[in-house]
């Protein structure tokens, strides 16, 4: 068995460098608002794991329980006032 070996025809001092990093060459192509929605998804994605973690362990502070029965309350306050402005609208006639 016997090998071909093909002689080179140029030398390398004909090649052209590059920079070391190629990534650095396209690292302005990113625009601003680019990295802006990147940040803010992230800081929204960081948001949404707090928020999962908080739930899994079921951590509820005093202040969100008293606002959940506070808008509840609200809520109830509302629909009593439509209640009796549908039945004062319903007399009058």
């Amino acid at each position: 068995m016997s090998f071909a070996v093909a002689q080179p025809t140029q030398t390398l001092s004909t090649l052209t460098l590059r920079s070391a990093s190629p990534a650095a060459a396209h690292a302005s192509t990113i625009s601003t608002g680019a990295v802006a929605i990147a940040v803010l998804a992230g800081l929204v994605a960081l948001g949404c794991l707090a928020w999962g973690l908080a739930r899994l362990f079921a951590f509820e502070p005093r202040w969100a329980q008293n606002m959940r029965h506070s808008i509840a309350e609200a809520g109830v306050r509302t629909s009593a006032t439509f209640a009796e402005l549908g039945d004062w609208i319903r007399l009058g006639r």
